[in-house]
């Protein structure tokens, strides 16, 4: 499998674009906003992109997704998202010749969020930072995060690596193992205080170095 992530820009953004070497088919998983790197980075390695993957419906990773659309006809695909040419929902698969992408649901950042999983590299958008986890209030949606983060991804082995949607932690790429050891918020014994860390956060930042 080809994989490489970029950092495209904007809020630290990250694009990942994952390749099937025989097929040389392609996705581009969270575009953002620079359809020419993008571009560029495929044809660079010789690769056609044919999906367009988005990990959730916000701007910062849907805003090139037009762009590329036009350059190479490949299909946008999000969870049951508006303007998407394929949906798709929790267990769904994507091929790229022999490159299997498997769809992980995972509300809470947004409703919509999924999480794309491919050989043991999985991107996760805003729902898993490294030593962070995605942004939401206090209610229903902290709770759909927290159930996404322990029913869903850390039921995945240890040696999965993590590629997450910004560079908003303290490396650009874990393992769930590594998260699950470290990670403040995975660490916490149950829900509450799961949203009490997320309300304290700043002053937990401050106390413990964090950027």
């Amino acid at each position: 499998m080809i994989f490489k992530q970029l950092a495209i820009g904007g809020d630290r953004n990250f694009a990942y674009l994952i390749g099937d070497p025989a097929s040389r088919r392609a996705a581009v998983v969270d575009p953002g906003r620079n359809g020419e790197m993008i571009l560029a980075e495929a044809e660079a390695l010789g690769l056609d992109i044919i999906y367009i993957i988005n990990t959730h419906s916000h701007y910062d990773h849907t805003g090139a997704n037009r762009e590329i659309k036009a350059q190479t006809g490949a299909d946008i695909v999000g969870y049951h998202a508006a303007g998407v040419d394929k949906p798709v929902q929790d267990g769904d698969e994507l091929r790229l010749g022999q490159t299997r992408l498997s769809i992980i649901h995972t509300p809470g950042h947004t409703p919509d969020c999924i999480c794309i999983l491919a050989e043991g590299k999985l991107c996760t958008g805003d729902t898993l930072f490294v030593g962070k986890v995605g942004g939401t209030g206090f209610g229903t949606d902290a709770r759909q995060e927290y159930d996404s983060l322990h029913n869903k991804l850390l039921a995945l082995p240890d040696d999965t690596e993590v590629f997450p949607g910004h560079d908003y932690g303290v490396a650009p790429v874990s393992t769930i193992g590594h998260e699950r050891q470290t990670n403040p918020f995975l660490l916490q014994p149950d829900f509450a205080s799961f949203v009490q860390l997320k309300r304290n956060w700043p002053t937990y930042k401050r106390q413990h170095g964090i950027k």
